[in-house]
């Protein structure tokens, strides 16, 4: 297993407060964030604060965050890291929330593929049953990959049968390009399809945090059903 450094600020315009920590790669598990003062989960360090800005850093590859209820694991918020020495505070704007005592800061890092032809690739699916997230690693350049459950490795109809897709946002680790995303249905024909991009600081990239974001689906999902991607190795 490999480690990174994650480092994040979490607050508002009048408040905020840095977190750090070296978290495990392909894992939720045990990679909670705390506080750089007095190493303290968020729920402890900032309870009752109004947040609406997290701007999460990682050292290299690809990584989500959320907060979440260290007691019953609701998720409150997430979204996306950024590599580090890219940040960008006005994209690192979320729904405003009132911490809660018992939340912490998760992150799911992943480290850059070994092999030279691939790259590692996270994402977060909105379905009518909510958010989940999802990933494929080693995916190969040009070959379209089935991307599964980060935590139970279910296809997207394995998770969410009788669900309507309502958005995809894919990051593909750093330098990597998403080519091709589509939604493939039971008999292996192409539902959904649509191109991604490069990430910023790369030329012709608008984002510092996803290669691929659509949103405003409406497509019903039945067992059988996978998102698959396509990426361009960097």
């Amino acid at each position: 297993m490999t480690t990174q450094t994650i480092t994040a600020t979490v607050g508002s315009s009048t408040f905020s407060r840095s977190f750090n920590d070296t978290s495990t790669d392909g894992q939720w598990t045990g990679n909670i964030l705390t506080d750089d003062v007095a190493s303290t989960n968020l729920g402890l360090v900032m309870p009752g604060q109004t947040i609406d800005h997290v701007c999460v850093n990682y050292t290299g590859g690809a990584c989500l965050w959320r907060i979440q209820s260290s007691q019953s694991l609701l998720v409150k918020r997430f979204g996306y890291a950024s590599q580090n020495g890219y940040s960008d505070y006005a994209a690192s704007a979320i729904p405003a929330y009132t911490v809660a005592p018992d939340d912490i800061l998760v992150v799911y890092p992943v480290a850059s593929s070994l092999a030279a032809t691939s790259a590692n690739v996270l994402a977060w699916v909105n379905t009518t049953r909510g958010f989940e997230a999802f990933g494929a690693t080693d995916v190969p350049t040009g070959t379209a990959t089935v991307m599964k459950t980060l935590v139970n490795d279910q296809t997207l109809g394995d998770y969410a049968f009788n669900a309507t897709l309502r958005s995809i946002t894919i990051q593909a680790e750093d330098e990597a390009a998403v080519t091709l995303v589509e939604v493939i249905d039971q008999v292996g024909g192409v539902i959904w399809t649509g191109f991604g991009n490069q990430r910023l600081p790369a030329a012709g990239a608008t984002s510092l945090h996803t290669n691929f974001m659509a949103d405003g689906l409406n497509i019903p999902i039945l067992k059988g059903y996978t998102i698959k991607v396509s990426i361009l190795a960097p």
